[in-house]
């Protein structure tokens, strides 16, 4: 019944936006973060647009941050069911299971090895080689910046961290056989990124 409604809505108004909200107190120690996604269906187009913010609040002084980016593709269930989430750093969703390259809709980790909590957002529901990211970096003052290198050019969220030598390593479908490996590494005196390796490995 709330479908027929939304879709007579979409009929007789050509735009409509739809809003969905999502809290998460337990993804870090440190940090609460607030997905708000608004839909705007299109009833003369195919693919509905998407406006997504997420505001990071500091649990000890409330200071929050926001950002806002649009998404052009989004499943349905895209930040819809906020249990579809993952923290390396609280555990929570840890070691659930990861379908179609799928890690969730935002993720805590350490993305540059420096020992603080840093966020992953869904920025588009991909195709066979799943979703891509937004990658955000905390700094020594609690702030958060959009890292443009994982964001742009490694994209994909990382199967693999190793600190040792300070690398990512994704995993993506390059055929029907093979996935295709690609490692960055992380300078950590010149504080940058580097396309190290690309290699298709059979599964």
């Amino acid at each position: 019944m709330k479908n027929s409604i939304i879709v007579l809505l979409c009929i007789i108004f050509p735009k409509i936006v739809l809003g969905q909200t999502c809290l998460h107190k337990n993804l870090s120690k440190e940090f609460n973060f607030e997905i708000k996604l608004r839909k705007i269906a299109n009833a003369n187009e195919e693919i509905d647009s998407n406006a997504v913010k997420v505001i990071v609040y500091n649990k000890i002084t409330n200071k929050k941050q926001e950002f806002s980016f649009g998404a052009s593709y989004l499943f349905q269930k895209t930040f819809k069911d906020c249990k579809t989430v993952r923290s390396y750093s609280t555990g929570i969703n840890k070691n659930a299971q990861i379908i179609d390259n799928d890690f969730g809709d935002i993720i805590v980790a350490d993305f540059n090895f420096d020992n603080r909590e840093d966020f992953a957002v869904k920025n588009d529901s991909g195709g066979n080689g799943g979703p891509t990211y937004n990658f955000y970096i905390q700094d020594k003052n609690k702030n958060f910046a959009l890292d443009k290198f994982l964001t742009t050019q490694m994209e994909f969220f990382p199967s693999e961290f190793i600190l040792k030598s300070k690398r990512l390593i994704t995993y993506v479908h390059a055929n029907a056989y093979q996935l295709s490996e690609n490692t960055f590494e992380y300078n950590e005196p010149l504080k940058k990124w580097k396309y190290k390796a690309s290699r298709l490995v059979t599964p």
